[in-house]
C-alpha cells in the first residue's frame, strides 16, 4: 500500500504555503539588506532590542530590575507586554543574544507559517474540503492587518489566536478537556494586553453560539468552560500581577469617558477609516496615503485578493447563520468607541488591535459563500461601490473640513485602488469561468499577497527597497561604544532611540510606552510630556546632572565641547563625551522646598531648583524638615549599579536624606549596614533613604510587587489543572 504524499496532508500544506509566502516576503528584504531585516520605528528601535535586551538580561541574573528602559523598571511587568514569554520569543533565548537581529526575520516566517496551521485547525471543522481550511488559513495569515501591523510585536497573539477558539470547540464539541486550559494560560503568557481583547471575544464568541444554538447549553458544559478559562488564566499568574500592578501607575491607561465620547467618534474620518479597511488594501501606520497621514491604532482587515467579496455575499444570504450574526455584531462594536474599547480593558485611548478576531470569521464566511455555491453579485457590487463611496466619504469630509489635507500620497492611493480593481476582476474571471475555483483563488492570494507584503515594507521603509547602512550601524554600535561601567548616559539628536538597549547599558534616550509609573510621575512634575519616548535635551545641563549622567553619545562625531562636554573618545561613527558637572547616584541637600511650592515654578527654575533642594510633601517636611537646620556634606561617595538593585556608600557629616533618582516602586526594599530603612518617595517619583553621620552602607534590592502571590496562584492553579486532568479521566 502506497504511502500518502505529505503534500496531499492539508494540515501539513496549511503550514508549507504560509511557510513559502513568508520566505517571499521576508528573504528577498534579507537578501537585499545583507543579512539584515529592517523595517522602521517600532521594529527596528523596539521588536529588535526588546529581544536582545530580554535575552541578555536572562542569561545575566537581571531579570527583576531592568536598568535599560528609560530610567530603570520593573523586568518583567516592561516586557511581558513585548512578548516576554511568548513561544517564539522562547525559541529566540535559545541563541546567542546578538544573534537576535538576524534570528528574528526567520522567527517571522515560522510565525507566518505557525498562524497558517493554527487558523487551518479552527476553520477545518466547519468546511467539508481542507482545501476550504488552507484557503481560509491564507486569508487570516496575510490579511491586510497583520502587513499593516507587521512592525509591532503583536503578532504572537495572532498567530496563537485560533487556537482558543478551536480549543473551546474541541470542549464543547467533542468534550475534549484540558487543551482549552493549557491555550489560555499560552495567550496569556505570550502577551497580556492582547489577551485582554481575546477574552472579552471569546465571551461573544461563545454568546452567540449558545444563542444560535450551534452550541447545546448545559450548565455543567459552562461551569466546565468557565473552571478552565480561570484555571488557565490563574495559571499565568506570576505574569500577569505584577503586570497588572505595574500597568496601572501609567497614564496612558486612561477610563475617563464622556456619554458621547463613548457612542461616536470624534471625527468622520475615523467611520470611513474603518469603512476602507474591509475594501481596500492595507496601508503602513505612517505616512499614510488617504485621511490621516499617521494612525497607529492597527485600523486594518483586507482580506488577500478576495477582500469582503465572499464573505458579504455569504452574510447577506445567510443572516440568521451564527457566522453572520457574528460579524455584523462586530462591525458594529467597531462603530461604537466603549464597545471597541472592552477589548482593552476600556481604556479611552483608540486601537483596532483586536480587528485580527473578526478577519478569522470574515474568512470562515468567504469559505462557506464557496462550499455552499452562493453567487457573488452582491458581493462584487458592493466591493466595486465602495470606490465610489470612498470618493464621495472624501468629498464631504472636504466640504466640512476644508482646510485638512486628506490626501498624502496619490500615487500610493492608485496602488491602493489598481491592487484592488485588478483583484476584483481576476476574482469575477474565476468565478465566470472557472471550474477549479479554489485551487485558483489560494493561487491569487499567494501572488497578492507576495506583492502586498513585499509593498508595504517597500513603503515602510521610505520608499526604499535597499541595504540599510544606518541600521547597521546601529544594531552594531555595541561594537565601538564600549564602557567600564553600567552608567547612565544620554545621546544627541542625530541618535536612534534606544540606543542603550544596544549597548547593554543605561541611556535616557528611550522609545518604550511601557515605563514606570513613577517615571511618568517625574515627567509630569517638570512639565515634560512623555507619552511613549524620553528625550532629554543633551544641552540641558541642570537636568543631565540631576540625574547622573555621565557620558553623552554623539551620533555623527558632532563636537560637543561648545557645551561644556569633554571629548573622552572617538570611533568611526560615534563621539563619547563626559558630563564634567556629573553628581555620582546619591544626593544630598542643605535645604528643601514642598512640592507645592515647587510646582509653582516655570519649566526653567523647576530644572535648576533639582540641583539645589530636596522636593518633599507636607508630611515628610514635618518628619524630616529638622534635618535641614544645619549643613551636611558627603564625605565620600561611591555607588555601583547591580542585578536587580544598586549598592551606594556614602560617608556623611551629619544625619540627611539621600536622594536616589531611580524610580520609586513598592517592590524596593532599602538596608543601611544590614537594617532594614523605610524608603520615601520624593521629588515626585524618586527615592530616599535617612542617612546617619558616618558610613552608611546602602544596599537596594527589587522584588516585583505581586510576584509571589503570583507564583503562589500559578503554583495552585497547575495543581488544579492536574487534579481536573486526572478526575475527567475517571
Amino acid at each position: 500500500m502506497k504511502k500518502k504524499s505529505i503534500f496531499k496532508n492539508y494540515l501539513f500544506m496549511s503550514f508549507f504555503l504560509s511557510f513559502i509566502l513568508g520566505c517571499l516576503i521576508i528573504l528577498p528584504n534579507m537578501i537585499v539588506g545583507k543579512g539584515l531585516f529592517s523595517l522602521v520605528a517600532d521594529y527596528n528601535t523596539q521588536q529588535i532590542l526588546f529581544g536582545k535586551i530580554a535575552n541578555y538580561s536572562l542569561k545575566s541574573g537581571s531579570y527583576l530590575w531592568t536598568w535599560f528602559n528609560d530610567l530603570g523598571s520593573d523586568f518583567i511587568a516592561t516586557f511581558s507586554f513585548y512578548n516576554l514569554f511568548s513561544p517564539f520569543s522562547l525559541i529566540a533565548y535559545l541563541f546567542p543574544v546578538d544573534w537576535i537581529p538576524i534570528i528574528n526575520p526567520f522567527l517571522i516566517i515560522i510565525k507566518f507559517s505557525v498562524s497558517g496551521l493554527t487558523s487551518y485547525l479552527f476553520l477545518k471543522r466547519y468546511v467539508k474540503d481542507g482545501k476550504l481550511a488552507i484557503l481560509g488559513s491564507l486569508l487570516y495569515s496575510f490579511c491586510g492587518f497583520q502587513f499593516t501591523s507587521i512592525l509591532f510585536h503583536m503578532y504572537d497573539s495572532v498567530v496563537l489566536f485560533p487556537l482558543l477558539l478551536y480549543t473551546l470547540d474541541n470542549l464543547v464539541y467533542d468534550g475534549k478537556k484540558l487543551p482549552f486550559a493549557l491555550c489560555v494560560a499560552l495567550n496569556a503568557f505570550t502577551n497580556w494586553f492582547m489577551f485582554i481583547g481575546q477574552v472579552a471575544f471569546v465571551i461573544i464568541y461563545y454568546l452567540f453560539k449558545v444563542l444560535s444554538k450551534d452550541y447545546k447549553f448545559s450548565w455543567r458544559q459552562f461551569f466546565t468552560i468557565l473552571l478552565e478559562g480561570v484555571l488557565g488564566t490563574l495559571l499565568a499568574s506570576f505574569v500577569l500581577i505584577p503586570s497588572f500592578l505595574f500597568t496601572v501607575s501609567n497614564p496612558r491607561v486612561s477610563n475617563s469617558w464622556t456619554l458621547l465620547g463613548s457612542l461616536k467618534y470624534n471625527n468622520f474620518s475615523h467611520y470611513v477609516e474603518i469603512f476602507r479597511a474591509f475594501f481596500f488594501p492595507s496601508e503602513i501606520m505612517y505616512p499614510r496615503a488617504f485621511l490621516n497621514i499617521q494612525n497607529y491604532g492597527s485600523v486594518d482587515f483586507y482580506l488577500p485578493f478576495v477582500g469582503s467579496v465572499l464573505g458579504i455575499s455569504y452574510i447577506l444570504k445567510k443572516p440568521k447563520s451564527w457566522i453572520s450574526i457574528l460579524m455584523i455584531t462586530c462591525v458594529f462594536i467597531m462603530m461604537i468607541p466603549i464597545l471597541n474599547s472592552m477589548f482593552f480593558l476600556f481604556t479611552t485611548t483608540y486601537y483596532a488591535r483586536w480587528f485580527y478576531m473578526p478577519v478569522l470569521i470574515m474568512s470562515l464566511a468567504s469559505l462557506k459563500c464557496l462550499e455552499d455555491n452562493i453567487k457573488t453579485t452582491s458581493g462584487f457590487l458592493i466591493s466595486i461601490s465602495s470606490l465610489f463611496l470612498v470618493i464621495l466619504f472624501y468629498f464631504v469630509l472636504r466640504c466640512i473640513h476644508p482646510n485638512i489635507q486628506y490626501i498624502h500620497d496619490i500615487r500610493y492611493i492608485f496602488m491602493m485602488i489598481g491592487a484592488m480593481v485588478i483583484n476584483l476582476v481576476m476574482l469575477f474571471l474565476i468565478f465566470k469561468f472557472s471550474k477549479n475555483k479554489v485551487s485558483l483563488i489560494i493561487l491569487g492570494v499567494m501572488i497578492f499577497s507576495s506583492f502586498w507584503g513585499n509593498y508595504t515594507i517597500y513603503k515602510y521603509r521610505g520608499n526604499k527597497f535597499n541595504y540599510d547602512e544606518c541600521f547597521n550601524n546601529y544594531i552594531n554600535s555595541y561594537k565601538e561604544l564600549k564602557f567600564n561601567e553600567l552608567v547612565r548616559s544620554n545621546a544627541t539628536d542625530s541618535c536612534l532611540s534606544n540606543l542603550g538597549l544596544v549597548i547593554k547599558n543605561s541611556n535616557l534616550k528611550s522609545f518604550n510606552s511601557n515605563i514606570s509609573g513613577s517615571a511618568f510621575e517625574f515627567y509630569k512634575s517638570i512639565d515634560y510630556n512623555r507619552i511613549v519616548s524620553t528625550y532629554i535635551d543633551y544641552k540641558n545641563r541642570d537636568l543631565n546632572n540631576f540625574l547622573s549622567v555621565k557620558y553623552i553619545i554623539s551620533c555623527g562625531n558632532s563636537d560637543l565641547s561648545e557645551f561644556g562636554y569633554e571629548l573622552d573618545y572617538n570611533t568611526k561613527n560615534y563621539g563619547v563625551y563626559s558630563n564634567p558637572d556629573f553628581r555620582e547616584m546619591g544626593l544630598v541637600f542643605n535645604k528643601y522646598i514642598s512640592n507645592n511650592e515647587f510646582m509653582e515654578y516655570s519649566t526653567g527654575l523647576k530644572t535648576k531648583s533639582l540641583n539645589e533642594s530636596i522636593i518633599l510633601s507636607n508630611e515628610q517636611i514635618k518628619k524630616y524638615g529638622n534635618l535641614y537646620d544645619s549643613d551636611v556634606n558627603i564625605k565620600s561617595n561611591k555607588f555601583k549599579y547591580i542585578n536587580n538593585g544598586f549598592k551606594s556608600s556614602i560617608d556623611l557629616s551629619g544625619d540627611t536624606l539621600i536622594l536616589y533618582t531611580v524610580p520609586y516602586d513598592e517592590g524596593w526594599r532599602a538596608t543601611i549596614n544590614g537594617k532594614i530603612v523605610p524608603i520615601e518617595k520624593v521629588d515626585n517619583g524618586f527615592m530616599a533613604v535617612k542617612g546617619n553621620k558616618g558610613s552608611n552602607k546602602i544596599v537596594f534590592s527589587y522584588y516585583p510587587k505581586g510576584l509571589n502571590i503570583g507564583l503562589v496562584i500559578s503554583f495552585l492553579s497547575l495543581s488544579g489543572l492536574i487534579f481536573y486532568k486526572l478526575k475527567s479521566k475517571h
